[in-house]
């Protein structure tokens, strides 16, 4: 019979030929191998739940369910937007809860026990210790953000900032010229990459205190 079904493990895809499958095999088809020592946590769907090793899955066509992996012993418990969440690490990142639960950046996440700090872009929550956390979603409140521009302080708007746009933030009058370059660098940015540069046509999500230290050079 044809492997007709597919799912993805990891980011791996995997063809199954039944249209049922346990936890058990998705995790030694994955190779994670024992597959007692890895919780494996179904991320379609809108949602993140756990899979057990006996459990059956039903595959179908046209359909690719999606899977993470963690090697743990023990699933941590949370919530978003009332809905609850299953996950095999200690903590989950701020992408991975937008991704898997479809909320758009236009939404800003936070938790109940701290609803005055927004998670940061690229941030993570912590899931192991006292009580189960709840995060939230709702619409951001206009306001503006404070960075650094050459020592300066500027103030933007949330959302990313432009190559261009911190050219014109950093100079009153850009120097111009066939030979003139510039270069862009910043600190204290979002994870997964606080630091860096960016090119001509680029754009980074900007956060409170970011820095940015934009340079002009005249290659005649």
């Amino acid at each position: 019979m044809p492997k007709s079904y597919e799912y993805e493990v990891d980011g791996s895809v995997i063809h199954a030929a039944d249209d049922l499958i346990e936890g058990r095999e998705v995790r030694t088809s994955a190779r994670l191998i024992p597959p007692s020592a890895f919780v494996l946590i179904r991320t379609d769907g809108g949602i993140a739940q756990s899979v057990g090793l006996e459990e059956q899955v039903p595959l179908r066509r046209g359909e690719r369910l999606t899977f993470r992996s963690f090697e743990s012993d023990h699933v941590n418990t949370l919530t978003v937007d009332e809905r609850g969440w299953e996950w095999g690490g200690d903590e989950i990142t701020e992408t991975d809860v937008r991704e898997i639960g479809r909320i758009p950046v236009d939404l800003e996440l936070f938790l109940d026990s701290d609803a005055d700090r927004p998670i940061p872009a690229g941030g993570h929550v912590r899931l192991a210790g006292n009580g189960v956390e709840h995060i939230r979603s709702r619409r951001i409140e206009p306001r503006m953000l404070t960075i650094r521009v050459n020592s300066r302080k500027r103030e933007v708007e949330p959302g990313t900032i432009s190559f261009e746009r911190l050219i014109e933030l950093a100079f009153e009058t850009p120097p111009t010229g066939p030979n003139v370059a510039f270069t862009v660098s910043y600190r204290k940015g979002p994870q997964p990459r606080p630091e860096g540069s960016l090119l001509p046509g680029q754009s980074i999500p900007v956060i409170e205190g970011m820095v940015f230290h934009v340079t002009a050079t005249d290659k005649s």
